[in-house]
């Protein structure tokens, strides 16, 4: 509904709302429709990619998913302050009010805009998504000292972690607050028997696989020892033996049943790694969640990202 009065539009306050928050100059302009398509593109593309990441893609769309929000962020940021500064040029000098042109208006559309990347990132954060850097060798060969990646947080609110899942969980107090990486081994109830390198599950010993040295060669920079296909209740991933690492005379035989809402897990590195074997088994309470992409890889890029067994 429009009113009768009648103002100038200043193209300089259009170009300065539109810089401040894509739209809201064309709503300043009388362009109602247009200016809010512009300030809602910008809430609702990151929110469509962020539910395509959940369907972990190839990493040809993965890389498209990165790429086209902020690709169409720069694109609206520079389109819009530019139109809106035109349309100002244009409009009659007796421009005529709309209900909707008001200063309390244009700045409640500018504060939520703002606000909204800050709360954005919060909740993938606490919810959806974290992000970690690994800092040590323990998970060789799976993930490598540098490498950064994306942990999902939904799984853990929806069910308990299964056997061979890369979890991350919040350390015991002596590591101070610490977040660790290790593989899920045993779920509740599972007995679990280690003999120094070798390792039952409700009585069936884990099976392994050498893998030949020149099928690895991209991870040489950090891997030394023999790396083996190691097979778990359907998932097959790869674990690190190394004899200079290994001390027969440190390895104690562990006979445990995991306690209910609880995981024994391992990691991959198998003979430089502090886990279930030295701590015991962690509870699910305790699990932040599990890796889901490597998005920033140590050695080289073709580990970038969906985590694959």
């Amino acid at each position: 509904m429009a009113s009768d009065l009648t103002s100038v539009r200043f193209p300089w306050v259009a170009l300065a709302l539109s810089f401040l928050s894509p739209g809201v100059g064309h709503i300043y302009c009388g362009r109602i429709a247009k200016g809010l398509f512009l300030y809602s593109a910008r809430f609702l593309l990151p929110l469509l990619c962020i539910i395509a990441a959940f369907t972990q893609p190839s990493n040809g769309v993965l890389l498209g998913l990165i790429l086209l929000p902020a690709t169409v962020t720069v694109i609206i940021y520079l389109y819009s302050p530019i139109d809106a500064y035109a349309i100002a040029k244009r409009v009659d000098l007796d421009y005529q009010m709309k209900e909707y042109n008001r200063a309390s208006l244009y700045w409640m559309l500018i504060a939520i805009q703002l606000a909204y990347p800050v709360a954005l990132t919060w909740g993938i954060r606490e919810y959806v998504y974290e992000a970690f850097l690994i800092p040590e060798r323990s998970m060789n060969p799976s993930l490598l000292a540098g490498d950064r990646i994306l942990v999902n947080k939904r799984p853990m609110r929806d069910g308990f972690p299964q056997r061979g899942d890369l979890v991350v969980f919040r350390a015991p107090p002596a590591e101070m607050g610490r977040n660790w990486v290790k593989r899920v081994i045993g779920v509740a109830g599972d007995e679990i028997a280690i003999r120094g390198r070798e390792i039952k599950v409700n009585g069936k010993q884990l099976e392994r696989e050498r893998v030949p040295m020149e099928a690895v060669t991209q991870l040489r920079g950090q891997v030394t020892g023999e790396i083996y296909d190691e097979s778990l209740t359907g998932h097959r991933y790869r674990v690190l033996l190394d004899d200079d690492a290994f001390d027969s005379d440190s390895q104690h035989e562990i006979n445990v049943t995991v306690p209910d809402r609880s995981i024994f897990v391992m990691g991959d590195n198998r003979d430089r790694s502090k886990d279930s074997r030295h701590i015991g088994p962690i509870h699910v309470g305790e699990v932040v969640g599990h890796v889901d992409y490597i998005f920033l890889p140590a050695e080289t890029w073709s580990r970038f990202g969906v985590y694959r067994d």
